[in-house]
């Protein structure tokens, strides 16, 4: 049989067997297809689901890809896309209800880890071919039930990294082993289009690995040919793939995310990382994680010799912290190990390897009917006995992860019992496999991964199933409304990028593309959120009108009218500042009534409190410990607010958080601010009657708002009256509308400002002005006006321009003559290369290696 077809039939086989183990959970705790229940939990509903939703309505023409209005306000989509989306196995969607796709990524998990286990066999076949088929299946087991995946899978587009790992590998040991870098180069362009994120890590992890096999396995004579190849192979990968990696990198860098330096949270924290959660990365495959033991008192091959520094490399991130934060580029609030199918990766290349060695002084001994049957069946017994005492006694310990997103000290300490058992049991195994060829030791391999594998995917998926109700929200009836407006959450009650995934313009969104600037701006008009999270709830009738918000989801699933406008509203021009007014949130907001009406009677009445007395100076407030009261008459119908505000951050918790406990008229709402709820209170609408409004400080704090206040309906009217609708309408990518302004009129559209918008009035190109910190004013001629805006994302083109270069050279390469002065070229390119990459390897060593920790050492 040509040997193809075997590596065929065993990557087949690795896939189905990964694919029935990871059944038996699915089937065992009622996932789909075997029950109502999903594993949906964490990032996968925060991110992966509602962002699939988006998807689909972006593969319809529902929605767009370069301007997107259904998250935070107006964004472009490709980062996203590229981010969290890109996997040829999401056009599914296509095909799915929105309410199903909590099914969908059951299928989709359980897929991605065979298609892992698949990839791993085709590498182990070709770097050990000899490998009975047990053992083999072992190795590919171990991989595609990795720690990573079974930890990690909530980062949907991950595990596609994962599986398209090994094939990355292959192509490296082919240009390793003198072979051509077709492999090499297509799977890394793979790679990076699924997800640039993490082939940043990949790139790196090639750098280091290649310095590696250049220095202690490559030949003199075959490393110009090897380092030349490898250089091309990746120049060109990143070529092609300039479309993808380029204009997302731009708007990554433009986010909330990267607005914290790398030396400040590499040299802060703790040295150790919690080794609790990432260590099990490896451990859950413990063969990759015992295996260089395998070869202690042996001289270890050259090639086992590289692979074992590789592993080393890969394993040291995960217990020195000041290392991991530079392998995540400074900093992860969870998954600390995003690069964790590396050191699994390669501790199973070890572990093939020593498989592939024997003792011949031991082969052909005599054996005993104890060693021939009685020790494999007792070694298998081991990870199969700890395995079913984890799920038997310490379940609730072992699975509490996929309620917290970190393994605790009694579920780390209750699946080392497992990982020892199954560890030994590889050593044992291993030995004897040297000592003696016989094939029931792979079976013993094999039984231990399936033991770890079933144990572990039991605890840290099947423990997540569960019936999505959420999904209620997806197929709420949206509002009966043809304008084109925002949405809202009342309060938070379910994942904010849901109301995105609807189908409804909205400022909700959640990722780490987040602009660096729409989350301030919606935190000091009013608005909740932190980290990158913009929640969406809170502001006043007021900043609903400007921002366009018209309706407000309730927690039954219906929807209030706040009284929002259109999107594009004609303003008096110049009126609106560039930046925020200086002050209070709300004083802001008066501020703004006054430029957009000339109305000098604000529309939000200040009260004053008549029991207890705060300090303001310079527009800031001195609010001691103790009880606040308003006792106050409300003279017309008001809605009441209260704020307590200092600054916008994105810090997960926040000092202020819950310092606040409010009654009005004696009842009692949740306690403020909260990490759910920081925006402006809504206190309630009054009209003629007196209101108590009692709030109990906890302790001192230095605030820039602080008090209560009322916003007149007739206020509102007089706004309604100065905002004029311009009719606006989104489609193709596009905003459009054409209507008459008036003489000294502008246009203000509450979409994010980003360097790639482009507007165009009467089909002239304008230049808009920025307003209120991140929103657009449109300067307009009198009388009939038609604008259009649309976006182009930063480095789109340049980005195309490159892959469009890089395809074109690779297609006229076959008829290019080699001429002297490309011939000359190319020795002097084969010359450098080996220098060149030991110099990049260098350089990646010290930089990751060395200087975080003497950074953090130095810090103090």
């Amino acid at each position: 049989m040509k040997p193809y077809v075997i590596s065929l039939k065993r990557a087949l086989g690795a896939g189905a067997l990964t694919g029935l183990a990871l059944s038996a959970a699915y089937a065992a705790f009622g996932l789909f297809p075997f029950g109502p229940n999903s594993l949906s939990w964490g990032d996968m509903s925060q991110q992966a689901v509602p962002l699939l939703m988006q998807l689909k309505d972006v593969l319809s023409g529902r929605a767009g890809l370069l301007l997107n209005l259904q998250n935070a306000g107006g964004m472009s989509f490709w980062g996203v896309l590229f981010f969290f989306l890109a996997s040829p196995l999401h056009l599914l969607v296509v095909f799915v209800e929105k309410g199903d796709l909590y099914m969908l990524v059951n299928v989709l998990v359980l897929l991605k880890l065979a298609l892992a286990a698949g990839a791993a066999s085709w590498f182990f076949s070709a770097e050990a071919p000899g490998l009975p088929l047990p053992a083999h299946l072992s190795l590919c087991l171990g991989y595609g039930l990795c720690g990573y995946g079974m930890l990690y899978y909530q980062n949907l587009v991950w595990l596609d990294v994962l599986a398209l790992f090994p094939l990355v590998m292959l192509g490296f040991l082919r240009l390793v082993q003198g072979g051509g870098g077709g492999l090499f180069t297509a799977a890394l362009v793979l790679t990076i289009a699924v997800n640039y994120y993490l082939s940043y890590m990949v790139l790196l992890g090639l750098v280091l690995w290649a310095g590696v096999f250049l220095a202690l396995y490559v030949p003199a004579r075959s490393r110009r040919r090897f380092a030349g190849r490898l250089g091309l192979g990746a120049l060109t990968a990143l070529g092609i793939t300039a479309l993808v990696w380029l204009p997302s990198l731009v708007q990554c860098l433009d986010s909330a995310r990267t607005g914290s330096g790398t030396v400040e949270a590499v040299s802060g924290g703790s040295f150790w990382p919690r080794l609790t959660t990432t260590l099990p990365v490896l451990f859950c495959t413990a063969g990759a994680a015992c295996a260089p033991l395998l070869f202690l008192g042996r001289p270890m091959p050259s090639k086992a010799r590289a692979a074992a520094i590789c592993w080393g490399l890969a394993v040291l991130p995960l217990w020195v912290d000041p290392v991991n934060r530079l392998w995540h580029l400074g900093s992860y609030q969870a998954f600390p190990a995003r690069y964790g199918y590396m050191p699994v990766f390669f501790g199973l290349w070890l572990l093939a390897q020593a498989l592939g060695e024997s003792s011949p002084e031991e082969v052909g001994r005599p054996r005993s009917r104890w060693a021939s049957a009685g020790l494999p069946l007792l070694t298998a017994a081991g990870p199969l006995l700890a395995g079913i005492w984890v799920l038997a006694c310490r379940f609730p310990e072992a699975s509490g992860y996929t309620s917290s997103l970190w393994v605790d000290g009694e579920a780390f300490w209750a699946f080392s019992v497992l990982w020892l058992a199954a560890g030994g049991a590889v050593l044992l195994a291993v030995r004897c496999q040297r000592r003696t060829r016989s094939r029931i030791w792979g079976w013993v391999l094999l039984a231990a991964a399936l033991s770890q594998g079933l144990c572990q995917s039991a605890c840290l998926i099947g423990s997540a199933a569960h019936v999505p109700t959420v999904r209620a929200v997806v197929e709420a009836a949206s509002p009966s409304d043809s304008g084109l407006y925002r949405v809202k959450p009342q309060e938070k009650r379910f994942p904010v990028n849901l109301l995105g995934g609807m189908g409804l313009p909205t400022f909700c969104h959640y990722t780490s593309l987040t602009g660096r600037e729409i989350l301030p701006t919606l935190r000091l008009l009013g608005y909740s959120g932190y980290w990158m999270e913009s929640t969406g709830t809170g502001g006043t009738g007021l900043s609903d009108r400007l921002l366009s918000i018209r309706y407000a989801l309730e927690g039954d699933l219906t929807w209030t009218s706040t009284g929002g406008k259109n999107l594009g509203l004609l303003v008096p021009a110049n009126a609106l500042p560039r930046e925020l007014p200086e002050g209070g949130r709300v004083s802001m907001q008066n501020q703004i009534y006054e430029a957009l009406t000339g109305e000098r009677d604000p529309a939000f009445l200040a009260y004053t409190p008549t029991a207890g007395s705060m300090g303001q100076t310079d527009g800031r407030y001195r609010v001691s410990a103790g009880t606040y009261r308003w006792s106050l008459t409300v003279d017309g119908p008001q809605t009441l607010y209260f704020d307590a505000f200092d600054q916008a951050t994105t810090r997960l918790r926040e000092e202020i958080n819950g310092c606040f406990a409010i009654k009005v008229n004696g009842r009692e709402l949740p306690a403020y601010p909260s990490q759910r709820e920081n925006g402006i209170l809504d206190l309630g609408h009054f009209q003629d009657q007196r209101v108590t409004v009692e709030v109990q400080v906890r302790r001192t704090l230095d605030l820039a708002s602080f008090g209560v206040w009322g916003l007149k309906d007739s206020a509102l009217e007089k706004l309604d009256q100065a905002l004029e609708d311009a009719g606006f309408r989104f489609a193709q990518d596009r905003l459009e509308g054409s209507f008459p302004a008036g003489e000294g009129q502008a246009l203000f559209l509450s979409i994010p400002w980003s360097s790639g918008l482009r507007v165009a009035v009467n089909g002239e190109a304008v230049q808009p002005r920025r307003v209120l910190g991140c929103f657009l004013e449109v300067p307009l001629p009198a009388g009939p006006c038609r604008v259009s805006l649309w976006n182009q994302p930063p480095g789109l083109s340049l980005g195309a321009l490159l892959s469009a270069l890089t395809l074109l050279a690779l297609a006229l390469r076959p008829l290019l003559r080699l001429t002297p002065a490309r011939e000359a070229l190319l020795r002097l390119w084969l010359r450098a290369a080996p220098r060149l990459l030991g110099a990049a390897a260098a350089a990646a060593l010290a930089l990751v290696y060395v200087l975080p920790p003497l950074l953090w050492v130095l810090s103090g």
